[in-house]
């Protein structure tokens, strides 16, 4: 086999680096403006929850539960599901027996004094 020689002398010699070129720095073609934002706000429909400075709970519904009160929703022109749900049961307040509204008042009172509380 034949020996083989490395050459030591370029060690020591600086490595050559490439040259930096400046960073130019780009410009955003828009900038934030709040009237902008201001006038996209009228003329786009509203995402997400409406707020109406209303405080909101969960309530875990079954799919077809939640399908059923979409559709009624839709077809009796609610526009939310609050309206549509306040809606029924008012409906349902008003058909109360007076031994139910007794009751009902009673849960009513204990439920506010309990979030109250947490509050």
């Amino acid at each position: 086999m034949a020996k083989m020689e490395f050459n030591k002398q370029n060690r020591n010699v600086p490595k050559q680096t490439k040259p930096v070129e400046e960073t130019i720095i780009s410009r955003p073609n828009k900038t934030f403006d709040i009237k902008d934002m201001e006038k996209d706000e009228t003329s786009k429909h509203p995402v997400g929850r409406p707020r109406k400075n209303k405080t909101y709970g969960t309530i875990r519904l079954q799919k077809n539960n939640v399908n059923r009160i979409n559709s009624i929703q839709n077809s009796l022109g609610y526009i939310t599901q609050d309206d549509l749900i306040s809606a029924l049961l008012d409906k349902t307040e008003r058909e109360l027996s007076n031994e139910q509204k007794i009751m009902f008042e009673m849960y009513m009172k204990t439920y506010q004094n309990r979030s109250s509380k947490r509050s």
